[in-house]
């Protein structure tokens, strides 16, 4: 009996361990990846919330050795506090329009759906009053994405 109740402690420990480990590896791989960087990304639109509280960064990248990947990242940014949030990632090459309005965003592109890697449908984020507000994103491909005229 006293080897039973070892071994299933054992076990439950070895669970929450490997749980523990993958939270750990998520957060640091997919919530908090690496910021742009001016020598690996060029910001193609910039969109305000109306108290200034929030904003939404739209960036083509060329990342990793010898530039291997290529595509747009969105993100979100509260310049009160410093935070940047991941929005979006995508390697198609095309055209993205973003729109920000009444706590939604709206991210049209001209290319297919499956193209696009959405981290998450509603962000959280602090207004200037300091209250936690919600973020929904909507990703479409409405027919009116433009592309900038940074040579794209």
């Amino acid at each position: 009996m006293l080897k039973q109740i070892l071994i299933w402690l054992g076990a439950s420990a070895v669970t929450l361990l490997v749980i523990f480990v993958s939270v750990v590896v998520y957060q640091y791989t997919a919530m908090e990846p690496e910021l742009p960087h001016e020598d690996e990304c060029d910001i193609r639109q910039l969109e305000t919330s109306e108290d200034g509280a929030l904003e939404v960064h739209s960036y083509w990248c060329e990342r990793g050795e010898k530039q291997s990947w290529q595509g747009h990242e969105i993100w979100l940014h509260e310049p009160q506090p410093d935070k940047w949030q991941r929005i979006m990632t995508t390697e198609h090459d095309g055209c993205i329009k973003l729109e920000l309005a009444d706590q939604r965003l709206e991210i049209n592109h001209d290319g297919k759906r499956g193209d696009m890697f959405l981290v998450e449908p509603v962000f959280l984020f602090n207004d200037a009053q300091g209250v936690s507000q919600s973020l929904s994103v909507q990703v479409s491909t409405r027919g009116d994405a433009v592309c900038s005229d940074s040579g794209e």
